[in-house]
C-alpha cells in the first residue's frame, strides 16, 4: 500500500487519529508510572486488584487484536505515525505519535540496543524487578481528537490496569512481545482499508517513503537524495534480493532514486538484474534487484 493515498482517503479524519500530550508531558507521565510501579511492587496483589478500576472496554472483551505493522513519516505534517493493522492487513488504524516515542518503537523494531538504559527500558526494569509482565496493551476508545489506552500488567496471577498513552504502551509491547488489542468498533469506525490498486513498489514487496533532511540525520546518510525503505513483507522479492527495512535506495541500474515518483519509474523499467545502491547501517552496499 502507498501511505501517501491513505493519507488522501481519511482527510480531515487524520486529526483524530493522534495523541493528545505533548511532548513534555508524556516523558512526565513515564515517571508518574514509574512510581506507580513501585507503589504496586509494596502492596499485596490481592489488595491491588480491589482497587484497580477495570475499563469498561476491556470488561465487555469486545476487543480486536491487531499488530504494529509499521512506522512512516506522514509526509504533510512531518509527524511519525504507526499502522495498527488487524491481522489479516486488510485495514489499519492510524495513530499519529510523537518524535521521541517514535524513535523508541523504530529501535524496538530494528533491533537496536542503546548502552544504556532509555526511559521505556527503565520502565520494563522496574515492572520486572516489581515481579510482574507486561500482558497486553488496549487502545480503549479515542475522545476529543485523543486516543486512550490500557496497560494491562500480571503480577503474581493478578492483572493490574493502567491508563497510558498508546505511544508508550506500543514500546512497552514490543519489549514484552505482549499482543496488542483495539476497542472492536472504534477499529470498524476509525480504521482505513489498505487494500488498493498495487504500485510497483508493493508489488516488489516493499513499503517506501521519500527521505526528509531529519531522517536522513538520523540515518547518518549526508544526502536527501534517496528513498527510505520502511518495510519489507515476507517472501517478498525484496526479501529475496535482500533488502532490509532502514535502507535507503540511492540508485537503481545507474540511475538516482531521488524519491518515490523516480523509484516508481526504477522498478517499472526493470526487466532483469540490475545493480542498485543501498545505503545500510553508515554505509554504501550494492544489490542485485530481480523485480517484481
Amino acid at each position: 500500500m502507498n501511505p501517501n493515498s491513505a493519507f488522501r482517503r481519511i482527510g480531515i479524519w487524520r486529526f483524530v487519529r493522534k495523541e493528545g500530550d505533548m511532548p513534555r508531558k508524556g516523558k512526565l507521565s513515564i515517571w508518574v508510572l514509574a512510581a506507580i510501579c513501585l507503589a504496586i511492587s509494596a502492596f499485596p496483589p490481592h489488595v491491588l486488584a480491589a482497587k484497580q478500576p477495570v475499563s469498561a472496554v476491556a470488561a465487555s472483551q469486545e476487543l480486536l487484536q491487531v499488530k504494529i505493522q509499521r512506522l512512516i513519516i506522514d509526509p504533510s505534517s512531518n509527524q511519525p505515525v504507526v499502522f495498527l493493522t488487524d491481522l489479516q492487513e486488510e485495514r489499519a488504524l492510524l495513530v499519529w505519535i510523537g518524535p521521541c516515542e517514535a524513535n523508541a518503537m523504530n529501535a524496538e523494531m530494528e533491533g537496536t540496543k542503546h548502552p544504556r538504559p532509555q526511559t521505556h527500558d527503565l520502565l520494563q526494569g522496574v515492572i520486572q524487578k516489581m515481579k510482574g509482565k507486561v500482558q497486553k496493551i488496549i487502545l480503549t476508545h479515542s475522545k476529543d481528537g485523543v486516543y486512550y489506552a490500557a496497560l494491562v500488567l500480571e503480577r503474581e496471577g493478578t492483572s493490574i490496569e493502567i491508563d497510558a498513552r498508546p505511544s508508550d504502551s506500543m514500546v512497552l509491547a514490543l519489549k514484552a512481545k505482549a499482543p496488542v488489542f483495539v476497542a472492536r468498533k472504534m477499529f470498524q469506525e476509525m480504521s482505513v482499508p489498505l487494500k488498493e490498486e498495487r504500485g510497483a513498489e508493493d508489488q516488489y514487496g516493499i513499503t517506501a517513503q521519500e527521505l526528509t533532511s531529519s531522517l536522513a540525520q538520523s540515518f547518518t546518510f549526508k544526502s536527501s537524495g534517496g528513498v527510505l525503505v520502511s518495510d519489507v513483507r515476507a517472501g517478498s522479492p525484496a526479501e529475496t534480493d535482500g533488502l532490509q527495512r532502514g535502507d535507503i535506495i540511492a540508485e537503481i541500474g545507474g540511475e538516482a532514486t531521488p524519491d518515490l515518483k523516480s523509484l516508481k519509474t526504477a522498478l517499472n523499467k526493470m526487466k532483469g538484474p540490475v545493480r542498485a545502491r543501498v545505503f545500510r547501517k553508515g554505509e554504501f552496499i550494492s544489490l542485485t534487484l530481480h523485480g517484481k
